[in-house]
């Protein structure tokens, strides 16, 4: 077996597959490092949004369950209810294990190497290259793609800085009645107001219903009491199989670099994920293709390297992240004045924030900064009140 690469890839969902993909199109040696075994289930929602779509290099249509090109928000217990809806679908649904192998099966066909059940155990730096240590051997290459996930070994191996925010989240496989199933085809479901700094949704696949909840902040008995009363309102507590997984998503990136000497983080393992919708699948994608672009471009110089990628970084993916953070502190961290917004531009924010998920606009687009933010979500106020100042939340986002 081979044990000497250009790179070697660690995980192979959505960041490390396509990462791997580009650098075996452009032919160098490339080898991705799964501990499972291929395919295996991955804990997720299973919504591809527009946007992902969008980035995403090859097609994958094939194991695309549901196109829903409209989305429902509710929020309770005020009753109200806004839908939006697009040509293009706003979110696609798919089951993980079938679209990361379809990902990993493209990689492998332009070149790359698979080593399943091949965990790290070990990441040593040398002046010159990367030697990962598994059970098949230690294996070498000039640069590492960290993509090995929320919980990522190599980060933690090589002593990166953290400073991320790993917040909780269930998620149910319910089976129910394919008439009932029926009721929710091409729709996903987004919920507020079960849980204080969280949502719900409710995505339909080909078969069963994917349920789920996350907060905001870490409190899992929250999650459990909102999941059930989240069966509950849906009429699903007695559905015939159900099927329960918990899993963390980074909705703050680390405190940087993204990339040490010569290993590249992305995805999860880097903190990318919408810290709005707690997505991270499109970011995933962008930040493979990006670690993958600044490898090549680079001709694997390190010092190039690591200027190439973090200024890709700083030029696209933290700047929306770090702008979507206003809108995330506006509708989990001021319950009082979500609750207002929703009342009364809550048509006006579904449109905008579904114009970021086809991928249409992006956060920065739509000027969700603080002052910016709060002018379009407070000109009403201003006018009921007749210009008196704004409540101490305001204050404070500002």
């Amino acid at each position: 077996m081979k044990h000497t690469y250009d790179v070697i890839v660690v995980g192979s969902g959505p960041a490390g597959t396509c990462a791997a993909w580009r650098l075996a199109q452009e032919g160098l040696e490339v080898a991705v490092l799964e501990k499972a075994t291929l395919p295996r289930y991955k804990t997720c929602g299973g919504g591809i949004i527009g946007r992902g779509l969008r980035v995403l290099p090859v097609d994958v249509r094939h194991v695309i369950e549901q196109d829903c090109h409209t989305a429902r928000l509710n929020v309770f217990p005020m009753g109200l209810s806004f839908t939006t809806s697009r040509p293009s679908p706003i979110v696609s649904m798919t089951m993980r294990d079938q679209f990361d192998y379809a990902l990993l099966s493209v990689a492998r066909a332009a070149g790359a190497t698979l080593h399943q059940r091949c965990a790290v155990e070990a990441v040593s730096l040398q002046h010159d290259a990367v030697t990962v240590v598994t059970p098949m051997g230690d294996m070498r290459a000039k640069f590492v793609v960290a993509a090995d996930g929320a919980l990522s070994t190599v980060a933690r191996k090589v002593g990166m800085a953290d400073g991320r925010l790993l917040i909780p989240a269930l998620e149910y496989e319910v089976r129910i009645p394919q008439e009932r199933l029926d009721r929710f085809r091409g729709v996903a479901r987004f919920d507020f107001g079960l849980l204080p700094h969280g949502y719900a949704w409710a995505f339909p696949k080909r078969e069963h219903l994917s349920i789920g909840v996350l907060s905001m902040v870490p409190r899992e008995r929250e999650l459990k009491r909102a999941i059930g009363q989240y069966l509950d309102l849906l009429g699903y507590r007695d559905a015939t199989q159900i099927q329960q997984h918990g899993f963390v998503i980074p909705i703050r990136p680390r405190k940087g670099p993204f990339i040490d000497k010569r290993v590249l983080l992305v995805g999860d393992a880097a903190g990318f994920a919408d810290p709005v919708t707690g997505e991270g699948i499109s970011f995933a994608i962008r930040s493979g293709l990006l670690a993958a672009q600044s490898l090549i471009d680079s001709h694997l110089e390190e010092a190039a390297v690591q200027q190439m990628y973090t200024r890709s970084l700083a030029d696209s993916i933290l700047p929306e992240l770090r702008t979507g953070r206003w809108l995330a502190k506006l509708l989990y961290d001021f319950p009082r004045l979500r609750s207002w917004a929703f009342s009364h531009q809550g048509q006006r924010l579904c449109e905008a924030v579904t114009e970021v998920m086809v991928g249409t606009r992006t956060y920065r687009d739509l000027a969700f900064r603080p002052r910016n933010l709060f002018t379009m979500l407070t000109s009403q106020w201003v006018k009921k009140v007749g210009g008196r100042s704004m409540p101490s939340s305001n204050r404070q986002m500002e």
